[in-house]
């Protein structure tokens, strides 16, 4: 089996990359490498990711100056060495049969960039008609010929990645359609895994609103539908975890 790269870009996620990390360790298979990429944060990410250098075996932390979301996960595969690139958000949990599903799913049907279903961090009955409605709009994307791999997990090929250059290092919202876009106009198809292997963190619907975070996708979808063009930059889209109240009993 080809080996899998998780890249894990962070910028003062310390209150949920340890989550994230934990998740990891306790993977039915291992065998996979693991690098987070740090943005230079302002609190313990790093001294946190750190304490795990003895629990993951293939495992590294590299702190770069630029807190760049495109780019963090650029340099990380380019520092990772596997067949697969898997792109993970820092505020993700990892169901422990993640690891051993994903690499199934490549043997049995040969994907070139694909994606999976995932549940919310509650058992609020708005917070898993949200995550449906979430999962329903992946679908939907391949059926009106829009394809989008969501940023929270999208696995792609090493070699088809870096066929089309991988992220798009100026953009600060929308780099996970653009990278599908660029994927699927060189005749790749995105598929989905349809099983639920992750926990997405609500933090960012919860700061903004059910309401406006789904006008801002209502309104980054009729763009994409009608010009096939997304939103490049949305002022009140920040990375990192500093701008969120940050329960840990959410994401347990």
């Amino acid at each position: 089996m080809d080996k899998l790269s998780i890249i894990i870009p962070t910028l003062n996620e310390e209150k949920f990359l340890p989550g994230l990390l934990a998740s990891l360790s306790k993977q039915t298979v291992q065998g996979f490498e693991v690098v987070v990429v740090d943005g230079s944060s302002k609190d313990n990410t790093v001294e946190l990711a750190h304490s795990f250098d003895s629990i993951l075996p293939n495992f590294q932390v590299r702190d770069h100056v630029t807190a760049n979301l495109p780019y963090q996960r650029n340099l990380g595969a380019s520092l990772t060495s596997g067949e697969w690139l898997v792109f993970i958000d820092a505020d993700s949990i990892l169901l422990p049969y993640f690891i051993e599903r994903l690499q199934g799913f490549i043997e049995e049907h040969d994907p070139d960039i694909f994606t999976s279903w995932f549940r919310p961090d509650s058992e609020v009955s708005g917070d898993a008609f949200f995550t449906l409605i979430a999962n329903l709009f992946v679908e939907g994307s391949i059926i009106f010929r829009r394809p989008i791999a969501p940023g929270p997990l999208t696995v792609v090929r090493r070699t088809v990645f870096d066929l089309v250059g991988g992220y798009d290092n100026s953009l600060s919202f929308g780099e996970d359609y653009d990278l599908t876009q660029k994927i699927t106009a060189q005749g790749f198809s995105l598929q989905v895994l349809r099983e639920t292997l992750y926990v997405l963190s609500l933090r960012r619907v919860r700061r903004d609103g059910k309401f406006r975070f789904m006008w801002l996708y209502a309104r980054a979808a009729l763009l994409v539908l009608f010009t096939k063009r997304n939103l490049n930059k949305v002022p009140s889209y920040v990375m990192g975890g500093h701008p969120y109240e940050t329960d840990q009993g959410e994401n347990g």
